[in-house]
């Protein structure tokens, strides 16, 4: 019987997932379009994101910790550790969890894990002052 019952969570995190692999199924359609200028872009795109970890004085990537449904859920809400969006990083998101001791990496209220507090993902909200 409690296999067939589903949590909020549970819904939300294979809703989440469906979602994720919806996106990346349209970005990888997208990258074939058979034009010469649309191949080169998205190889002149990684670079800007390999270069952002280098850059960045904190790295929150061990997921070793993390259930494969928490994995889904960093990824079906677009988690990086270096944002593009200058205004929007995560140690100014409602939800950051600010580090404890000496890590350089706080925490999140909906994703499980090491989070970098200049990440961005998806759920981004403005803190309250």
């Amino acid at each position: 019987m409690n296999k067939k019952d589903f949590s909020r969570r549970d819904f939300l995190l294979k809703a989440s997932a469906i979602g994720a692999v919806a996106i990346g199924g349209s970005s990888v359609l997208a990258a074939c379009g058979g034009k010469e200028g649309a191949s080169q872009a998205p190889a002149a795109a990684p670079a800007a994101p390999e270069a952002a970890p280098q850059t960045a004085s904190v790295t929150c990537d061990d997921l070793s910790g993390l259930t494969d449904q928490e994995k889904q859920m960093r990824t079906a809400l677009q988690y990086v550790d270096e944002t593009t969006i200058a205004d929007k990083r995560c140690d100014n998101c409602q939800l950051y969890i600010e580090p404890e001791g000496d890590s350089p990496c706080g925490g999140c209220k909906i994703l499980k894990g090491p989070i970098a507090p200049a990440g961005y993902c998806t759920s981004w909200a403005a803190k309250q002052a």
